[in-house]
């Protein structure tokens, strides 16, 4: 029994040896990138500041792995495939970016700025997934974003603006940077509809 236990043993410690030397695979990193905002030099900016708050994304695409549907009731997570950071941070970033290049605020501080603004934008993330449906032939980048501007200038903040914006973006192939690229036109689609209505809004 003692010669058993010792060679069973060894076989562990030698399986253990040889799985330690094989390179661990690492993913392939995304990040999302909206085209440029282009400045409407008709439009007068806010006089005031709006300050992005950081982006919150719902379950189940508030993680780095990307989410690909694969049927109604199927979605899977694709550890070998993922976005450069968290998708919060990062698309937080790429909003304020976007705004501030667009020119429509006195300026436009992202969720790491500190200096007081009376105009709060916060979003949320309701879909981050790439359409891969088996029985279907038009892989596609679905990206939903639910925008709300909280007016913070008394003591009793109020909001001023609400949307829900969603895009579905056709992308060339049912691949992860096909679809990261299909998040980008996506996010600008939507940025774009933004900027088109927050005139309307009554951010007086």
């Amino acid at each position: 029994m003692r010669f058993k236990h010792v060679a069973a043993v060894g076989v562990a410690l030698i399986m253990s040896a040889c799985s330690i030397g094989r390179p661990i695979p690492t993913a392939t990193t995304y990040s999302i990138e909206p085209r440029p905002a282009a400045p409407d030099g008709a439009q007068l900016p806010h006089p005031e500041r709006l300050r992005v708050e950081r982006v919150r994304i719902a379950a189940p695409y508030d993680r780095t792995a990307l989410v690909y549907r694969l049927s109604a009731v199927r979605y899977i997570s694709d550890p070998y495939h993922a976005f450069l950071s968290d998708p919060g941070p990062m698309l937080g970033n790429r909003i304020a970016e976007w705004l501030g290049a667009a020119g429509m605020f006195k300026a436009v501080d992202g969720p790491a700025g500190a200096a007081p603004a009376p105009w709060v934008l916060e979003a949320t993330v309701t879909e981050l997934y790439g359409d891969f449906e088996a029985a279907g032939d038009n892989p596609a980048a679905v990206m939903s974003i639910r925008f709300t501007i909280i007016d913070e200038r008394s003591a009793r903040a109020k909001v001023a603006y609400q949307s829900l914006l969603s895009r579905r973006v056709p992308v060339s192939s049912a691949s992860p940077e096909a679809l990261v690229l299909g998040y980008g036109t996506a996010l600008t689609d939507i940025l774009t509809q933004f900027a088109t209505d927050l005139p309307n809004a009554s951010l007086q």
